[in-house]
């Protein structure tokens, strides 16, 4: 592991409330997506919850800056495989010494366990520390069954250095993050207080629209925003998320939110809009926080 993690409690069917709107809303959604990843990219998602070679386009940064700070390490993030490998094998190749992996959810297509253990045996066997946070396609029938008994917690926390990394599950299908979740990561940022905080979710809080899917449902939408101010009110320097097969900005923060989901699923968006397969290596020096996108 990278750093030490305490276990938090089992997430309950009660809080996997599910519900979709119509199907309607997908045209819109898609060219609503287009339409901002193009405004943003021009202007240019320990304690744990929930138990049973590229082209660079160059570094972004955020951060607290504060010299009081001392970390110095990298990571590498991606999100949404969808079941592949190849593309997985190719950004672990370029993992630097001492980098661990960041996988957004959507580890799988949703064909239920064994795809599951199919993709944490080739994890498993690269040598490479990994991390792995659910998405939809990994809640097969809203169920997180098959995820906690491969992979583990759907939410949880570690240190690194002077650093406090929160992994969170914001998916569950008509609830997005569980009141239960919300109640544990109140407190775990609360503990969390002096260090520089980064975020891992699988959605992107605040996104106006979910591509390739029918809509969000209220509920969803209000408990990741409230997710996201906890993280906002506690100072978190970045959310990184997938979901949406593309890179781009939601929010230039703090906390900034970057979209990455692009490690193997078809694309949303055009190449110019950040529809790419791709990873991001995110660099934490003291304070700061600067991610470069490398194209796959």
């Amino acid at each position: 592991m990278a750093g030490e993690g305490v276990w938090g409690e089992r997430e309950t069917g009660e809080d996997r409330a599910r519900g979709r709107h119509g199907t309607r809303q997908v045209v819109m959604a898609i060219t609503l997506a287009c339409l901002l990843a193009v405004t943003l990219l021009s202007g240019s998602c320990g304690r744990r919850g929930g138990e049973e070679p590229g082209e660079e386009t160059g570094p972004q940064d955020t951060g607290t800056g504060s010299p009081e700070l001392h970390n110095r390490f990298s990571f590498l993030v991606c999100g949404d495989p969808h079941g592949r490998t190849d593309l997985l094998a190719r950004i672990i190749s370029q993992a630097g010494e001492g980098e661990f992996l960041v996988v957004l959810g959507d580890i799988s297509t949703g064909r239920g366990v064994e795809e599951m253990r199919r993709m944490r045996d080739f994890l498993d066997h690269s040598g490479m520390t990994y991390h792995v946070i659910p998405g939809d396609n990994d809640m097969p029938g809203g169920s997180l069954k098959a995820f906690w008994e491969v992979f583990g917690p759907d939410y949880y926390s570690l240190d690194v250095q002077d650093t406090h990394l929160v992994f969170l599950n914001d998916a569950v299908p008509g609830v997005g993050c569980p009141p239960r979740e919300l109640s544990w990561l109140r407190e775990d940022l609360a503990g969390a207080r002096g260090k520089l905080i980064i975020a891992f979710a699988h959605v992107p809080p605040g996104a106006p629209v979910d591509i390739g899917k029918s809509g969000f449902v209220a509920q969803e939408s209000e408990s990741n925003l409230e997710m996201k101010e906890l993280l906002t009110a506690a100072g978190a320097a970045a959310i990184y998320c997938g979901h949406i097969h593309a890179y781009m900005l939601y929010a230039s923060g703090p906390p900034r939110v970057v979209v990455t989901g692009g490690a193997g699923a078809e694309p949303h968006l055009s190449p110019e809009g950040g529809g790419f397969h791709h990873f991001l290596r995110v660099t934490v020096e003291d304070g700061q926080v600067r991610e470069e996108v490398i194209a796959l």
